[in-house]
């Protein structure tokens, strides 16, 4: 299995972000959300943290309003979530 960069997991840190709020959705609306690791649920709150940075500094652009601070911020909850994730991934990873 070919270990990813981390620059793969920035630029899709988006993407990425989505696939674990889903995740959690599946497992809340499955009544399973009990059973999920300490690991999934602090890469959940990091995704939250990145989703929420980004919306923020998205809606700043759209009006025009965009600072220094939100630029910062959207790029550094990227990368802690890209982080978060490689991590989580090479951990939790199954190989065949």
């Amino acid at each position: 299995m070919r270990q990813r960069r981390l620059e793969d997991y920035i630029e899709h840190a988006d993407d990425l972000a989505q696939e674990v709020v889903n995740a959690w959705g599946i497992n809340v609306s499955t009544g399973t959300a009990a059973t999920v690791t300490t690991d999934f649920k602090a890469l959940f709150e990091i995704a939250c943290q990145h989703r929420t940075a980004k919306e923020t500094a998205d809606s700043h652009r759209e009006f025009n309003i965009l600072s220094e601070q939100d630029i910062t911020k959207e790029k550094l909850t990227r990368e802690s979530f890209a982080k978060a994730y490689m991590a989580f991934w090479e951990k939790n990873a199954v190989v065949f």
